[in-house]
């Protein structure tokens, strides 16, 4: 049937839309990267080294085409790096089998130079290794974080330090906590906490922020801590691309292309749907990012809201919510 054939051929090119594609290319990547890493990380574990050989006999064996070769995996999401790429299955986040106590410092802590150094909270595994690829090592490092800390707002001070997040946090730091804290001694002075942002990043933000304000505090009041602002949309007309950071900054955008057709908008919901040279050039880049720094106008009312979205009582956080439901903004829903 003719008709029939030139309908659906229609309505194919109605679905594949610039932005449809382009998600569509996001979600075999994150679903090639996830394959190839577990079968690597199995190599890895099974040899005691990753090794190409055996990853591309096992993977023929498998017949999965979504298992990429490995050279293929390295040149796509690793610019050919294979240090890169075997560093990334060293930190895969595969399951725990047992946890040792590290003899020598990591590289996340190898930066002393006090004032110019920027140490980011990344959550996600994808977006650590994002990160660490588009970090200037010469005075940005990267802690990960896997999924979301201990609320500490209703956690005893034992159960906090036995949370493993938080010591690698505290390690980080260098200023130890509680009676023991000693804001001269914090590693760096520019504290970044880098996360998504949909709704999960948000609350990350919150649990973070939570932490340093009961914690850390001292850290806040010297200026040392910020919020990193990733871009909200990526808006691309033929080859000019631009990032807007609101929804303001959107419309603006889209009023200044001369083209009014042809457009692909992207809304970013996480730092992993950045690659590398995206997440330096908008996020990191020194000369191009906007941070914004956490301070305290009023004490009194810090801790009253802490206590009211991160405490025990339910009652006083159901109203506070129903107060400013209508004033939220870029809700998943």
């Amino acid at each position: 049937d003719k008709k029939l054939l030139k309908w659906r051929s229609q309505k194919t090119k109605e679905q594949w839309t610039p932005e449809f594609r382009i998600k569509r290319k996001i979600a075999y990547n994150k679903t090639y990267q996830e394959k190839a890493f577990q079968l690597m990380r199995k190599i890895f574990e099974k040899y005691g080294e990753l090794n190409k050989e055996k990853y591309n006999e096992e993977r023929l064996e498998r017949n999965d085409k979504s298992i990429l070769r490995f050279d293929t995996i390295c040149q796509r999401f690793f610019e050919n790096n294979e240090k890169k790429l075997k560093e990334a299955v060293l930190n895969y986040n595969h399951r725990i089998k047992k946890i040792i106590k590290l003899r020598k410092k990591m590289d996340v802590y190898d930066l002393e130079v006090e004032d110019t150094h920027n140490f980011a909270l990344a959550s996600g595994i994808f977006v650590h290794n994002s990160s660490r690829q588009a970090r200037n090592r010469h005075f940005q490092a990267i802690l990960p974080l896997r999924g979301k800390i201990l609320n500490v707002e209703k956690a005893r001070l034992d159960k906090i330090l036995s949370s493993k997040e938080i010591k690698a946090l505290i390690i980080a730091l260098g200023t130890a906590v509680a009676e023991d804290f000693n804001v001269d001694k914090v590693r760096y002075h520019r504290i970044i906490i880098m996360a998504d942002s949909d709704v999960d990043g948000q609350h990350l933000r919150t649990l973070l922020l939570t932490l340093f304000y009961r914690y850390f505090k001292p850290l806040i009041e010297k200026g040392y801590l910020y919020i990193a602002q990733p871009p909200l949309y990526k808006i691309q007309s033929g080859k000019e691309i631009k990032h807007a950071y609101t929804e303001d900054q959107k419309l603006a955008v889209l009023k200044s292309l001369k083209k009014t057709s042809g457009i692909s908008i992207q809304r970013y919901k996480g730092l992993g749907e950045m690659n590398a040279i995206e997440l330096w050039e908008t996020t990191m880049n020194p000369q191009n990012r906007i941070l914004l720094q956490v301070t305290i106008e009023d004490a009194k009312e810090a801790d009253r809201i802490f206590d009211i979205l991160m405490g025990n009582e339910v009652l006083p956080r159901k109203k506070f919510i129903q107060a400013w439901a209508k004033k939220a903004k870029n809700l998943d829903i």
